[in-house]
This record gives structure tokens, C-alpha cells and sequence, in this order.
């Protein structure tokens, strides 16, 4: 498995909880999850996860899918939030 650190530039809050549920429906293990506000009117998720060494695409992909999102940045990560 490999820790990944996922940005996601969304317009609104249904967009924040678009992306939390795919996050969730599809079962990966989230260490952290942060959304900010970023500014006229767009928020940014911050998210800590793991996933196999080739999923790190997929999960990029299927965020980049969803209608809500204006930005992904998905970076492979040595370290991560613990997992508790």
C-alpha cells in the first residue's frame, strides 16, 4: 500500500461531500480529512489515504470524474496522519 496525499479544489460544500462519499463508498482508509475554505466561494479537501501502488492513478482519475471538481493534485507520500 502506498500513502497518498489527495488536494481537491471543489465549488461548494455538496462538492465536499461528493468527494467524501467517493472516498467512502469506494472503502479507502482515510487518515485525515480536512476541507477549508478557499476563497470565492470554492473549498479545498485535503486528504491523507493509502492505496496500492496502482491505484494512486485510478483514485486521481475518478475524482478528476466528478462533475463537482475543479482541481485535482494527488502526491505519493513517505509520510502520513497516523492511523488511529
Amino acid at each position: 500500500m502506498t500513502p497518498v496525499k489527495v488536494h481537491v479544489t471543489v465549488p461548494d460544500l455538496a462538492g465536499v461531500q461528493r468527494v467524501l462519499t467517493l472516498l467512502t463508498g469506494r472503502r479507502y482508509p482515510l487518515t485525515r480529512f480536512e476541507a477549508e475554505e478557499a476563497g470565492a466561494g470554492c473549498w479545498r479537501v485535503s486528504i491523507d489515504t493509502v492505496v496500492d501502488a496502482d491505484d494512486a492513478g485510478l483514485l486521481e482519475a475518478r475524482l478528476d470524474r466528478l462533475p463537482s471538481v475543479l482541481a485535482v493534485d494527488l502526491r505519493r507520500s513517505a509520510v502520513l496522519s497516523a492511523v488511529g
